[in-house]
């Protein structure tokens, strides 16, 4: 079942990725494929804030499905320096950005796979309109789906 979401708006002030978080962070969020796409991407305090909409969905998500039990962790990381990013990120945010994310549930992320596949899916065509400079009036959504895969292994990074 999925659901119509809509990404977090932030002032300014309220951005806390620079360029390089913002990249790093996109490049976590999206496959690899869109990588160079994401390098190419025109920097500006639009595109920052989608990908801080982006990383603040992938936690809130991430603890309203609940704790689903991690069966297989990898160790490999999805992007370079990601994690750290992540959790720099989240000792920064306010509580009131998150519907489902505890104060103490920010103080160690947790981020799943699935989440953070579906977000990517749901958002690409999103991804492509900044190259294409288009700027969206209103907030940013799309349709999501965060059930638990029955099959296969659950990754959770954090």
């Amino acid at each position: 079942m999925s659901n119509y979401k809509q990404l977090r708006q932030f002032s300014s002030e309220e951005l806390y990725l620079n360029e390089g978080d913002t990249r790093i962070v996109l490049k976590f969020i999206f496959k690899p494929t869109d990588h160079e796409l994401i390098d190419s991407l025109p920097m500006s305090d639009y595109l920052r804030g989608f990908a801080q909409g982006l990383l603040v969905e992938a936690i809130d998500a991430s603890y309203s499905v609940g704790y689903v039990r991690a069966l297989f962790e990898s160790p490999a990381n999805p992007a370079k320096g990601a994690m750290s990013i992540i959790k720099k990120f989240a000792k920064k945010a306010t509580k009131l950005w998150f519907k489902h994310a505890s104060v103490h549930d920010l103080q160690n992320v947790k981020i799943y796979d699935f989440v953070r596949d579906n977000i990517a899916r749901s958002f690409r065509t999103r991804l492509r309109d900044f190259l294409a400079s288009i700027k969206l009036e209103g907030r940013l959504g799309a349709f999501v789906d965060y059930s638990t895969p029955a099959q296969g292994f659950v990754t959770r990074w954090g």
